[in-house]
């Protein structure tokens, strides 16, 4: 087998923000994404996201794509 070096297999990224502006308690949102592939990220050059959060505010869908592009920029080799 060829050696093929050091291989992203998954990663994971937690990202706050302040909270919105009906929260009573708290004063932050916090989001951790995790990166799955069913071979390794790097094998498969793709990746799938699996969300965890207790709370977090998006304003539209394109909040949400723009976190995946940042970490599509950070774990998919181009």
């Amino acid at each position: 087998m060829e050696d093929q070096g050091i291989l992203l297999e998954h990663a994971s990224f937690s990202f706050s923000q302040d909270s919105n502006c009906i929260s009573e308690q708290d004063e932050y949102e916090f989001l951790e994404i995790k990166t799955h592939s069913s071979i390794g990220i790097d094998r498969d050059n793709d990746c799938f996201f699996v969300l965890k959060t207790e709370k977090w505010s998006v304003d539209s869908a394109e909040d949400l794509e723009k976190l995946f592009d940042r970490i599509r920029q950070v774990v998919i080799k181009k």
